[in-house]
């Protein structure tokens, strides 16, 4: 929600809310709704209305509600649904059995249009809703004005939610090569507790798994990391990854290891160092754990783009025009 509805909406000025449950049952997590926190009045107060990832009856009926009072109803959507289910390690893949989405699929072909993240779910979901359109995630770049501390050691981190056991493997295990070899390195792990696994065999002074933290602390806990690692698998879930790893190690200055394919505005050695195999990866490691330069050179290229062409404000531009388009 946070990146999806709240930062487009700031940026342009309307009104988000992050909502639990399904109408008519529907609660309040968090919003600001003409200055105030409540619930939104979707019947008559919007000509637009962006849904995220709405499923079920209760959706389907408030969606032909809206429209009949003449609101648009824009679907949006930042993941690959429909791969989840093929995620073995991931932890809500039996909640997206053929009858979930089928509630997607229903709600995505009820809107007016269909906002996605990135080329490949938009080219995934316009079967579902044809008038669709692709906004990139933007960032702010304002909560990322940290000065990472200087330090003896060399950290290399990765920072996510569930799913990505399968992807972050093979480039865990060559990173843990490296370790063993340059006694300076350290792992740091932000979300899912993968630096457990490093504390195993090279002890809790050189592995930091960071808990789950609320939104406004990550960017703090990412200036732990010197190295940012962003592999990514070969299905389609991990196809329909956006972008966020590097636009968040980058906005820190944090150089960071990419797999091209989920980052591909990411310039090899430039803005980033790109790797699709095991050997590209410990290439690419052992370049940036021995020369403090080269992380700092790629780290300030990566950062001045990130800040200039995907803060929120540069592509805030992109929700305006399919705004443009659907209201004709």
């Amino acid at each position: 929600m946070y990146y999806r509805c709240l930062l487009p909406a700031m940026a342009m000025g309307a009104d988000w809310c992050g909502i639990m449950g399904e109408p008519p049952r529907i609660g309040v997590a968090t919003s600001m709704i003409a200055n105030g926190t409540e619930m939104p009045n979707l019947l008559e107060d919007y000509d637009i209305v962006v849904l995220q990832q709405p499923a079920g009856e209760g959706w389907i009926r408030t969606i032909e509600a809206m429209q009949e009072r003449g609101v648009k109803v824009i679907f949006e959507i930042d993941d690959y649904l429909h791969g989840i289910k093929e995620v073995k390690s991931h932890d809500y893949a039996k909640g997206f059995d053929a009858a979930h989405l089928r509630r997607i699929e229903e709600a995505m072909a009820a809107c007016d249009a269909l906002i996605a993240s990135t080329p490949y779910l938009k080219k995934k979901y316009r079967k579902m809703n044809p008038n669709a359109f692709v906004c990139q995630n933007g960032i702010d770049p304002d909560r990322y004005n940290f000065e990472r501390p200087s330090r003896d050691t060399v950290n290399i981190g990765w920072a996510g939610a569930t799913g990505h056991l399968e992807a972050v493997q093979p480039w865990f295990a060559t990173a843990g090569a490296i370790m063993r070899a340059r006694p300076d390195t350290r792992f740091v792990s932000i979300g899912e507790p993968y630096a457990l696994a490093f504390q195993k065999e090279l002890g809790e002074d050189r592995a930091l798994p960071v808990p789950w933290a609320a939104i406004e602390q990550y960017p703090a806990a990412m200036t732990m990391f010197d190295i940012a690692l962003a592999p990514g698998g070969q299905g389609g879930w991990w196809r329909g990854k956006s972008d966020l790893r590097w636009l968040e190690a980058g906005a820190l200055g944090i150089p960071a290891i990419v797999n091209p394919s989920i980052y591909p505005e990411g310039h090899n050695g430039q803005t980033c160092m790109t790797a699709t195999s095991q050997q590209q990866v410990a290439e690419a490691l052992l370049a940036l754990v021995d020369n403090a330069e080269l992380r700092e050179e790629i780290g300030q290229r990566a950062k001045d783009y990130i800040r200039e062409k995907r803060s929120i404000k540069a592509v805030v531009s992109q929700w305006e025009r399919v705004f443009e388009r659907v209201l004709g």
